[in-house]
C-alpha cells in the first residue's frame, strides 16, 4: 500500500501565518527595545520623580492603577509579542500545537479588546472628572471637550467590536474540518523492501 497524500495546505493559513510572522516579528523588536529603555532610563527617572514629587491625592483610581503598573504592560506586551510570533511560525510548519496555540491567543485578543473597552470607558470617564476648566472658559468649551470625549470612546468601541469579529472569524476558519485536516499527521502504511505494491 502506498502513503497517503498529504492534504492541500490552504493559502488561508499560509498568509494569516506569515502576516503575523511579520507583525509579530516587528512587536516583538519594538517590545525589546521598549523594555531597555524603560528599564535603563526611563524607570530609574520615574522612581527619582515619584520620590520628590508624588501623586496627587485626588488622583482617579484608574489613573492611579495605570501609573502603578506601567511597566507591566511593556512586559506582557512583549511576552504576548514573542508568543504570537512562535505560534505564527508553528501555522507555517502546520504544526497543531501552533494552530491551538494561535486559536488561544485569537480567543484571548477577544477578551483583551472587550475588557479594554470597558476599562476605555471607566478611564475617560474619570479624565473628564480630573479636568478642571478655567472658570473664564467659554461655555461651549466644556461641551466641545466633553463631544470630543464621546468621539474617542464611540471609535474606541467601534474599533474593539470590529477587531473582535475579525479575531472570532479567524478562530472559526482555524476549527474548520477542511483546516484542521492541513494540521493531522500524515498517516502511511508500513512497507517492506521486497513486499509487493
Amino acid at each position: 500500500m502506498s502513503a497517503l497524500p498529504p492534504p492541500i495546505r490552504s493559502s488561508f493559513v499560509t498568509i494569516l501565518g506569515w502576516i503575523f510572522v511579520c507583525l509579530a516579528g516587528f512587536a516583538t523588536l519594538i517590545g525589546l527595545l521598549q523594555n531597555l529603555m524603560l528599564q535603563l532610563v526611563f524607570l530609574p527617572a520615574m522612581q527619582q520623580q515619584m520620590a520628590t514629587q508624588p501623586m496627587p491625592p485626588n488622583m482617579p483610581a484608574p489613573m492611579d492603577w495605570v501609573f502603578g503598573h506601567m511597566i507591566w504592560f511593556f512586559r506582557v506586551f512583549l511576552l504576548l509579542s514573542i508568543t504570537t510570533l512562535i505560534a505564527a511560525i508553528g501555522l507555517l510548519l502546520r504544526r497543531n500545537w501552533g494552530r491551538l496555540l494561535f486559536i488561544g491567543l485569537m480567543g484571548f485578543a477577544i477578551a483583551y479588546q472587550l475588557l479594554g473597552l470597558i476599562f476605555q470607558w471607566w478611564l475617560m470617564g474619570s479624565m473628564q472628572q480630573m479636568m478642571q476648566l478655567p472658570s473664564n472658559a467659554p461655555a461651549h468649551f466644556a461641551d466641545g471637550m466633553h463631544g470630543f470625549m464621546l468621539a474617542m470612546q464611540i471609535f474606541g468601541t467601534i474599533m474593539a467590536i470590529g477587531f473582535s469579529v475579525l479575531f472570532g472569524w479567524i478562530i472559526k476558519r482555524l476549527c474548520s474540518p477542511a483546516v484542521q485536516r492541513e494540521f493531522s499527521p500524515v498517516t502511511a502504511s508500513p512497507t517492506f523492501l521486497g513486499s509487493p505494491p
